[in-house]
Formats: C-alpha cells, sequence, structure tokens
C-alpha cells in the first residue's frame, strides 16, 4: 500500500491510496479529501456538444444519474476518478454495449446508445447529477481550473 498526501486547487488537502497485491495483481486506488465538508449535489445542464467538455470529479462515494438516459451509476469503493461528460457518457456506452448481447435488455440498451451519440452532437439534452454525501464530488466547466485537452474521452 502507498499513500501521499497532496493540496490541490477546490479540494484543499488530499490523500491518494494506491494498493497492489503481488499475488494476483489486483490494483485498488482512491483519493480522500482529508478535510470535512457538507454533502454535496451538482447538476450540469447538456445543451451543446461544447457542454460535454466539463470535467467531472467524482469521489468513490458520489452517485452519478443522468435521468434522461435513465441511468444511475452507484458508488464503489476504490472508482474515485477525474474525467469529462464526455468521459461519464463513454462509460455508460461501454455497459450498453455489453447489455446490446442480451436478449432482454438489448432494446433499451441500444436506445441509449442512440440517445448518447445525439447528446454528444449536441442534438439532445441531458443532465448530469452527483450527489456525494462526502461533498468530494464536482463538475467543473470553468477553463481557468483544468486544460481539458488533458482529460481523455474515454475517462
Amino acid at each position: 500500500m502507498h499513500y501521499v498526501s497532496h493540496a490541490i486547487p477546490i479540494f484543499g488537502e488530499i490523500m491518494i491510496f494506491t494498493a497492489t497485491c503481488p499475488s494476483c495483481g489486483y490494483r485498488a486506488t482512491d483519493v480522500m479529501v482529508l478535510g470535512e465538508k457538507p454533502a454535496t449535489r451538482c447538476e450540469w445542464s447538456v445543451s451543446s456538444a461544447e457542454d460535454i467538455k466539463a470535467v467531472v470529479i467524482r469521489s468513490s462515494f458520489g452517485t452519478i444519474e443522468i435521468p434522461e438516459l435513465g441511468v444511475t451509476v452507484e458508488p464503489r469503493r476504490g472508482e474515485a476518478f477525474i474525467t469529462t461528460v464526455e468521459g461519464v457518457l463513454s462509460r455508460v456506452e461501454r455497459v450498453a454495449k455489453l447489455l446490446t448481447q442480451d436478449s432482454e435488455g438489448k432494446e433499451r440498451a441500444e436506445a441509449v446508445l442512440k440517445q448518447i451519440e445525439q447528446i454528444k452532437l449536441g442534438k439532445e439534452r441531458m443532465t448530469l447529477i452527483i450527489a456525494d454525501p462526502t461533498g468530494n464530488s464536482a463538475i467543473i466547466a470553468d477553463q481557468l481550473f483544468f486544460d481539458r485537452e488533458s482529460f481523455s474521452e474515454e475517462g
């Protein structure tokens, strides 16, 4: 197990944890904000192709919801990430593509994939919501904080 503390804008002092198992190769990473914060609920409305470039920071306690797609991404320990709205949509796409192979969920999954394509083109709207009881998740659309080009579409 390795850990390091670091001060970053917006969140302050954080601790980054990485655990690896030399036997099986399992790896887990998590980020913990060391200060206390109240619970947060962030919402970002996407109505253009430019809006999907907003940065998404989700702690391992944050729940992501996209009501228009009927999608909820529940938190899992060690599943914190920093990406863009497009990166979140790419994660949902990967799951939907797996579900197209299931006869029961195929029709719904294909509809979600079509909606995501339209959202990425700016032809359909959506709302990204993150609820985090630890207050450590955020949606940042301000170019001053991050160079969006440094975040890949794959998240």
